[in-house]
C-alpha cells in the first residue's frame, strides 16, 4: 500500500497578498513549546498519530526563526500491512512565516527518501539538496509552515484564496476555498470551526482523485481541530487528540 501519507496531508500554500503587508493586527505570536497531538483513523481503525510542534527558536545571521518539526507514525499494531515514519523540520521567519530552510525524512515500509530545501526568497530560487537550483516565479512556502500560517489570517466564508506552495520539485498554484462554519466534535471536545478546502489543477500535489478538508477554530488559537484527507484507498480522518506547553 502506498500511502506517501505526510506528502499528501500536508501542504503548503501562501498568499498572493504579500507577507510583509499582512496587517499587523492579524499576526499571531505562537508559544515555543506548543505541541499539537492528532490521531488519525481510515473508519474504526487507528492508523497511527501526527504531532506538529514549535520546536525552538534560532538565530541565523543575526535574524530568528521559528524551528517547526511535524512527525507523522502509523499505528506499531498494523505493522504487517505498512509502517511509515516521517519527519519534516522548517526554518520559518517569525512575522511571515516563509521559510529558509526546509528537511523531509521519509520511511514508510521499504521506501525512504531525504530531501533538503534552501530557499531564497528574495531572488525566488530554490536550493534542493546543496546541489540543484530551481527557479521560482514568487515567493513560496513549503508542506509544513501553512499550518501555521492559516492560523493568523482573516477565513471569511465563500472566499477563494490563490495559494502557492514548493512540492515536488515546482511551484504549484492551489486555489484555497473557505467554506461553512460547523460544529467539530474532537477528543478534546467540540468546537466552533470554519472549514477550508485546497484544490489544484490536475493531479498537482494531491496526486489522482485526491482532496482535503480542514477545520480551523474559531477562537483566538485557531487549531486546526480537523483534517480529511481523501487517497486513492480511501478516506483519513486526523482529529486534534492533545495541547501542550
Amino acid at each position: 500500500m502506498e500511502c506517501r501519507f505526510l506528502e499528501r496531508i500536508l501542504f503548503l500554500f501562501l498568499l498572493t497578498l504579500p507577507f510583509n503587508l499582512l496587517p499587523s493586527e492579524h499576526l499571531k505570536i505562537f508559544p515555543v513549546g506548543e505541541k499539537l497531538e492528532y490521531e488519525g483513523k481510515f473508519g474504526f481503525i487507528n492508523l497511527g498519530n501526527m504531532v506538529l510542534e514549535i520546536v525552538d527558536t534560532a538565530t541565523i545571521a543575526n535574524s530568528t526563526y521559528y524551528v517547526i518539526v511535524s512527525c507523522l507514525n502509523s499505528n506499531p499494531d498494523l505493522n504487517y500491512l505498512f509502517s511509515l515514519n516521517d519527519t519534516i523540520k522548517v526554518y520559518t521567519m517569525i512575522n511571515s512565516l516563509m521559510p529558509v530552510f526546509y528537511e523531509k525524512k521519509i520511511h514508510e515500509g521499504k521506501y525512504s527518501n531525504y530531501q533538503r530545501l534552501k530557499f531564497n526568497q528574495d531572488s525566488f530560487y530554490v536550493i534542493l539538496n546543496d546541489s540543484s537550483k530551481i527557479n521560482l516565479t514568487q515567493p513560496v512556502m513549503d508542506l509544513l509552515s501553512f499550518w501555521y500560517y492559516l492560523r493568523r489570517i482573516p477565513l471569511i466564508e465563500n472566499d477563494t484564496i490563490i495559494l502557492y506552495i514548493f512540492e515536488g520539485r515546482q511551484q504549484h498554484r492551489i486555489e484555497c476555498i473557505v467554506g461553512k462554519k460547523e460544529i467539530i466534535k474532537t477528543p478534546l471536545g467540540k468546537f466552533s470551526t470554519i472549514r477550508v478546502t485546497p484544490k489544484t489543477p490536475g493531479k498537482g500535489v494531491f496526486g489522482a482523485g485526491g482532496s482535503m478538508d480542514i477545520w480551523y477554530t474559531l477562537d483566538e488559537n485557531r487549531f486546526p481541530v480537523q483534517i480529511k484527507t481523501k487517497l486513492k484507498f480511501g478516506t483519513v480522518l486526523f482529529k486534534l487528540k492533545g495541547v501542550s506547553y
